[in-house]
């Protein structure tokens, strides 16, 4: 397990942050059939799901680790321990909020922006601090400034319908005098 950690689990990672958007742009594309745009919805949902795969690898190794060296004694449970596993799990429940308010907007149940920002806001506050510490910590970062254009482009606008036009072009039924 140690080798996967050491050599695969970034490719990995990676694969699963390519294909997810890509799977549910496609159950979004069969559901909304032309009112949503299948690149904006794959840019906007790469974003939330870039930081759900790395922070469930990040919790995941984190834990195969506490767990290993548990087993052989010399298990340390500190505040950098703690900080690492807290850090893990508050960015991954904001992710899961980011792709269900992202979901929501694709399938045109979430007609404003404030949820969506307010949760890439949240996430830049917690991560962009730690930069000094460490500049891996600006991947969630990254990853929803890769999601910021889908937010304005994901829907395509509805056609009014000019109401004047339609009442000068359709006639009412005449009402009879006799009852």
């Amino acid at each position: 397990m140690n080798k996967f950690f050491s050599d695969y689990v970034d490719l990995t990672a990676m694969i699963i942050t390519v294909l997810i958007p890509l799977v549910l742009m496609l159950v979004i594309k069969r559901k909304t059939g032309n009112q949503a745009r299948a690149t904006a919805i794959y840019f906007l949902l790469f974003g939330p799901v870039g930081i759900l795969t790395f922070m469930f690898f990040h919790l995941f190794e984190n834990s195969y680790h506490a767990i290993e060296h548990a087993m052989a004694g010399d298990f340390k449970y500190d505040f950098h321990f703690y900080s690492l596993m807290l850090m893990g799990a508050v960015l991954a429940c904001i992710a899961g909020f980011l792709t269900r308010a992202c979901w929501k907007k694709c399938m045109g149940q979430l007609y404003n922006n404030r949820s969506i920002f307010l949760y890439m806001s949240l996430v830049a506050l917690i991560c962009l601090p730690l930069f000094p510490i460490s500049a891996i910590s600006n991947v969630p970062v990254f990853c929803c400034i890769i999601s910021l254009p889908g937010v304005f482009f994901v829907r395509r606008k509805v056609k009014l319908v000019n109401t004047a036009v339609l009442k000068k072009n359709t006639t009412a039924p005449l009402v009879s005098d006799k009852i």
